[in-house]
């Protein structure tokens, strides 16, 4: 027997919500999948904590500070 699982993950922002009355992401409104099937049993912590949702936004801000670094560093400026 197959049941639809409550918790869900956003397959492009990851962020992890309870399937309510909505049908896609409510960030994003992209596609999702069930959120165990993704993390195990780590989803519960990761639904209080949204850790993929944060380290996936934290890894593209320093990526573009050191994009600024390397181009500063590269024209002498400092």
């Amino acid at each position: 027997m197959s049941q639809y699982a409550k918790l869900r993950v956003c397959a492009s922002c990851e962020w992890i919500f309870k399937l309510k009355n909505t049908k896609n992401c409510p960030r994003c409104g992209f596609t999702h999948y069930g959120a165990r099937f993704v993390y195990g049993n780590k989803c519960y912590t990761y639904s209080k904590t949204q850790k993929p949702w944060v380290d996936r936004k934290v890894s593209y801000y320093k990526r573009m500070l050191m994009d600024k670094v390397e181009k500063l560093l590269n024209n002498k400026i400092y």
